[in-house]
């Protein structure tokens, strides 16, 4: 009976060992576990964005060119009281000294009608004691003791503006490059009329 009891004493024991290590290998696969879990994974950086590209600016856009269409001019323009006239557009007389005239003179004018204005060089050979038909530069002195070269100017031709030179007051100077029974051409310059219209000039008159 005790020899029994012995017996059941040492499995029992050996039960207890058995069970003793059973629980410190469940023991270490626990901790081993744990640790494992426990540590955390390394986790890589995001990759740094690349900087977002410069959206180029966009093209300029260029404005259609104007086309600008001139307005025609007349042959008579001014600036103010300074007037301009365009000889290639009127419709020029001329005539020389009268055969026979007691007072001849060269006279070349414009058609007041069909031009709108009137421009009259009246050059006397015998009335001015300074000139007596020759070319070059003279001035222009409507008076016995002057010239005897006069410039008439109404730039309204028929309208209410009068002839300028009415009052035979107009001075400046003539330059005749050529003088004859065929043909006139002279150039005007400084000319002024004593109501304050001018024309500058040089105005090349030919007939």
């Amino acid at each position: 009976m005790r020899h029994r009891t012995k017996t059941y004493a040492l499995i029992a024991t050996l039960v207890l060992l058995a069970a003793a290590c059973g629980d410190d290998d469940a023991g270490t696969t626990a901790a081993q576990t744990t640790a494992a879990t426990a540590a955390p994974t390394t986790t890589e950086a995001p990759a740094t964005s690349a900087a977002p590209t410069t959206s180029e600016a966009p093209a300029t856009t260029v404005a259609p060119a104007t086309t600008t269409t001139a307005e025609p001019m007349g042959a008579i323009t001014s600036d103010g009281s300074d007037y301009h006239i365009d000889w290639s557009m009127a419709t020029p007389f001329f005539a020389p000294p009268a055969a026979g005239s007691g007072d001849p003179f060269y006279q070349l004018h414009s058609d007041p009608a069909a031009d709108g204005f009137f421009l009259s060089v009246e050059a006397y050979t015998v009335y001015g004691t300074a000139w007596t038909g020759e070319l070059g530069t003279f001035e222009i002195d409507c008076s016995p003791a002057g010239t005897g070269i006069c410039v008439h100017f109404d730039p309204d031709g028929a309208g209410p503006e009068g002839n300028a030179g009415a009052d035979f007051a107009a001075t400046g100077q003539i330059t005749f490059h050529e003088l004859g029974p065929d043909g006139f051409r002279a150039t005007l310059e400084n000319v002024q009329f004593s109501n304050g219209i001018t024309i500058s000039g040089p105005l090349e008159l030919s007939g």
